[in-house]
Order: C-alpha cells, then sequence, then structure tokens
C-alpha cells in the first residue's frame, strides 16, 4: 500500500479517527504515527473537524417504535415465527433478536459514516489538485477545544488568518457578574497577553493580537474577570489552560 498517496492517508486517517479502521489495518495505521508526520497531521485534522461536528449535535433517543420501523424497513426485523411446539422465552428472544438488530444498525451507521469521510477526503484532493482558489482568511490554523473535568466541552477555538472564532457550548455556565477572558500563555515563561473578554454564548470572533504568529505559545488559557475584563492586565482567576494544535 503507498502511504506517500496524501489521499489515501486522509481516507485512512478519516477511518481511524471514526474508529472504523479495525484489526491489523489499524495496528500498520498507529505505527505510521511514529514515523510520519503526515500522519499525524490528517488524524489532528478529522479530530478537529468531527469535535467541531459534535459541539452541533444535540443527542436525541428516539422512541422504541421508531426503532423498530427502521429495523423493519431495513429489512433486519420480520414475522416472528417458529416451528417448533417447545415453549419459548419470548422476552428473552425479542431482546436477543433487538440486540442483534441495534448491532446491524450500528455496523450500517459506522460504513455510512467510513464512506463519508472517506467520500470528503477524496472531494478535499480533488479541489486541492483543481487549485481551486480558497479564502485564505478563514482556513483555520490551529485550534483549541476546552472541556471541563467531566470532559464536557465548553469552548471549541480556531485560530484563523487574522481573527479567533469562539464556539460556546451550553455547558459553559453563565457567570451574570463576571466575565471569562482568552490569554496567550507565552512559552518563555512572559506574562500572559490578553486575547480578549469571551461572549457567554453563541459564537463570535476576536482579534488576533500581533504576538500570536511572533512567539512560541505554551497554551491558551480562559480567566474569570470582573465585568468589562481583567483590571490590571493579568488574569485574576485562571480557570481552564489548554495547548494548541496545529493544522
Amino acid at each position: 500500500m503507498n502511504y506517500d498517496n496524501p489521499q489515501l492517508i486522509s481516507a485512512l486517517a478519516a477511518e481511524y479517527v471514526l474508529g472504523t479502521l479495525r484489526g491489523k489495518a489499524r495496528e500498520r495505521f498507529e505505527a505510521l504515527k511514529f514515523e510520519n508526520e503526515n500522519v499525524v497531521k490528517e488524524i489532528k485534522y478529522w479530530e478537529s473537524h468531527l469535535n467541531e461536528m459534535a459541539l452541533h449535535l444535540q443527542p436525541i433517543e428516539p422512541r422504541e417504535y421508531v426503532l423498530q420501523n427502521i429495523r423493519q424497513r431495513l429489512g433486519f426485523v420480520g414475522a416472528e415465527t417458529s416451528g417448533s411446539d417447545v415453549p419459548v422465552n419470548t422476552g428473552s428472544v425479542r431482546q436477543f433478536k433487538q440486540h442483534k438488530s441495534t448491532q446491524k444498525d450500528k455496523h450500517i451507521v459506522w460504513k455510512w459514516w467510513s464512506g463519508l469521510a472517506t467520500a470528503a477526503a477524496l472531494i478535499l484532493a480533488v479541489l486541492v489538485s483543481k487549485n481551486i482558489k480558497v479564502d485564505t482568511t478563514q482556513q483555520v490554523q490551529s485550534l483549541a477545544v476546552i472541556s471541563n473535568e467531566d470532559a464536557q466541552i465548553l469552548w471549541s477555538i480556531d485560530v484563523l488568518a487574522n481573527d479567533i472564532r469562539v464556539k460556546v457550548t451550553s455547558f459553559v455556565p453563565n457567570l451574570p457578574n463576571n466575565d471569562y477572558q482568552l490569554w496567550i500563555v507565552p512559552a518563555s515563561g512572559a506574562a500572559p497577553i490578553s486575547i480578549g473578554v469571551m461572549q457567554q454564548s453563541g459564537e463570535f470572533y476576536l482579534s488576533k493580537p500581533v504576538e500570536f504568529d511572533n512567539i512560541d505559545i505554551a497554551a491558551l488559557a480562559v480567566s474569570k474577570e470582573p465585568k468589562g475584563g481583567s483590571p490590571n492586565g493579568a488574569p485574576t482567576d485562571v480557570l481552564y489552560a489548554v495547548e494548541l494544535a496545529l493544522m
């Protein structure tokens, strides 16, 4: 297999992140992470985009009759017949069949996601190969995902050419008497640099400080501040800090 093919690497990375790349193929791909930096980049790319997609998904548990109708339409559930006069625990049989149906449903869903990810990777490759012009100011250069102790995503932060795009999730606690503020933490150990006060809901943009592209950054941090932001140019109460992932 030609692992120098960027389209192949992207497709395999998508399946790896989704979990549909299994067995020996997954083991070989994991080994490539230590040999090929392009593999690491593609994995981070798909992780970031699938995580961003997850921010907009609201989990809904369908009612049982809806699942049953879906299974029947897919052909996984038919009329229950028995050619034996031996008494059968119908409850156990039903649970067993539902379990098998659920496993088949999951298999189809994962295959669908795998196909979608692979198709997306191939479409991206076609766009690049045709030199289609894109707005480079909106391309993500690096990103960070800040989560709480329960692994719930609070903020998704995309670093663009001129701005920083922040998406706030419903898990961010509302602070009626305070503000959240975003900071650059320089790797040199110098004082944190303010990016700006953050909105407490929705999606918004902050201007990217000139220092962002001129220094080594150890992390981005979020602090709790009085209304209007830090009164002295330094973080008051640092709540979270996370490293940037380069794209």
